[in-house]
C-alpha cells in the first residue's frame, strides 16, 4: 500500500514537473551543413585579402580582412558563399570611402559598405573560430546553432566578384539553401500575421453573436406581452 502511494505521489511530480518547465530537453542545437571556414578563407584569400579574424552568427560568417591598408568585416553567408555585407573599419592613407548606395547593392571593394553591416561589437560578441576549426580542409562542415541565430538580412545582388563559389558545380545547390532560410522566414512572419487576423475575426464574432443574445432578450419580453394579452383574452 505504501509502495503504491510513494509511486502515484513521484507520477504527480513528474506531471508538475513537465507542466512548470514544458522546455526543459526540447530546445537543442541543430545541425546545418554549410561551407567550411577553410573553403570561405581560402577564397578570400585567392581575392588578395589577408585574413585577420574568423567569426560566425548562425550562418553567417564575419571575417576580418585587409587588403592595401583599408581593413573590412566582410559578412559572408556560408549557404551561398556569398559576400552579403561589408562594414569598413580602417581606411588605408589617402582612400576614401564610396557613399552608401551608389555602387549598388552588392561588392565593389572594402572601402564600399552595403548589404547587412556588421559592427565590430558584433563581430566580437559572436562565435570566434579557433585556429584548428579554419584548418580543416574540408569543403562543408556541419555546424551546430539554434534556429533563433539564424541571421536575416535583405537580399543583395548576385555578381561573381561577391560569390565565392561562383562557377561550381554546388554554387546554384547552396544559393537554393540560403534563399529556402529567407523563404521559412517570411512564412513564419506570414503565418504570425495570419493568427493575429484570425484572432481579430474572432473578437469581431463574439461580439457579434452578444448583440444577437440581447436582441433575444428583447423577442423574449415580447413574447411575455403577448402572453399577457393572451390572458387578458381568456378573461
Amino acid at each position: 500500500m505504501k509502495l503504491k502511494t510513494s509511486l502515484c505521489v513521484a507520477a504527480v511530480l513528474l506531471h508538475l514537473s513537465a507542466a512548470a518547465f514544458p522546455n526543459v530537453g526540447a530546445a537543442h542545437a541543430a545541425g546545418h551543413k554549410m561551407r567550411s571556414a577553410h573553403f570561405v578563407t581560402t577564397a578570400l584569400e585567392k581575392k588578395g585579402f589577408k585574413i585577420d579574424g574568423v567569426h560566425r552568427k548562425g550562418q553567417v560568417y564575419f571575417v576580418k580582412v585587409t587588403d592595401d591598408g583599408t581593413t573590412a568585416i566582410l559578412a559572408i553567408d556560408g549557404y551561398s558563399a556569398e559576400i552579403v555585407g561589408l562594414k569598413v573599419l580602417v581606411l588605408a592613407p589617402g582612400a576614401t570611402a564610396k557613399a552608401r548606395g551608389t555602387g549598388g547593392n552588392h561588392f565593389v571593394d572594402l572601402t564600399y559598405e552595403y548589404g547587412y553591416v556588421v559592427e565590430e561589437s558584433v563581430y566580437e560578441a559572436s562565435y570566434e573560430l579557433t585556429v584548428e576549426e579554419i584548418s580543416v580542409t574540408e569543403e562543408y562542415t556541419e555546424v551546430s546553432y539554434e534556429e533563433s541565430e539564424e541571421v536575416t538580412y535583405e537580399e543583395v545582388e548576385e555578381t561573381a566578384e561577391a560569390d565565392l563559389d561562383d562557377g561550381t558545380a554546388e554554387d546554384a545547390a547552396g544559393d537554393a539553401e540560403a534563399d529556402a532560410n529567407d523563404d521559412a522566414d517570411d512564412g513564419d512572419a506570414d503565418d504570425a500575421a495570419a493568427e493575429a487576423d484570425d484572432a481579430s475575426d474572432d473578437a469581431a464574432d463574439d461580439g457579434a453573436d452578444d448583440d444577437v443574445g440581447d436582441d433575444d432578450g428583447g423577442d423574449d419580453d415580447g413574447g411575455d406581452d403577448g402572453g399577457g394579452d393572451d390572458g387578458g383574452g381568456d378573461e
